[in-house]
């Protein structure tokens, strides 16, 4: 009898090991997006704050992010390759991030976009290279997840070398 309840318990717990292994693929991608979540949060809260009508912006990539946030949590109990609404609020931020780089420069509407700052030359600067840091972030992003659609990432391997010893046994 112990020794059937042994086996249940460990069968679970390999298979809960398998579960959390594929869940844990996406692991750079939630903590990234995340980041990116906590950013827009922000900067909608100092927009809102000085009355800025361009707080739109940030809400818009909130909204998209939050809806992400649920397919990432469904990814727990359901595995699945292809995390559609996750790369789409990706490719938002990216398309986001590259709009702005124009206006932080070349518009009148820095000090909208950015009341927190002054409209000077280190200000912009500033801006730009989290914008960017922000392109590059996001294209890490998409290209991980393009692997991760095409079984191409290291976890995947690990994840199938792992399945294959605990199936031997």
């Amino acid at each position: 009898m112990k020794t059937d309840g042994m086996a249940l318990y460990e069968q679970n717990r390999k298979k809960l090991s398998v579960k959390t292994m594929y869940f844990n693929r996406y692991l750079l991608v939630r903590y990234v997006s995340a980041l990116f979540f906590f950013t827009n949060l922000y900067w909608l809260i100092s927009l809102v704050m000085s009355d800025s009508s361009l707080f739109i912006i940030p809400l818009a990539v909130l909204i998209v992010f939050v809806i992400a946030a649920y397919e990432q949590v469904k990814l727990y109990s359901s595995h699945t390759n292809d995390a559609k609404l996750t790369k789409f609020s990706i490719m938002f931020q990216l398309i986001t991030n590259i709009a702005l780089l124009l206006p932080t420069y070349f518009s009148s509407t820095f000090t909208k976009l950015y009341p927190f700052l002054i409209d000077q030359v280190p200000s912009k600067l500033f801006v730009t290279f989290f914008l960017v840091i922000g392109i590059l972030f996001s294209l890490i992003l998409v290209k991980r997840l393009n692997k991760i659609k095409r079984n191409e990432d290291k976890h995947y391997q690990r994840i199938k070398e792992y399945e294959a010893i605990i199936n031997k046994k």
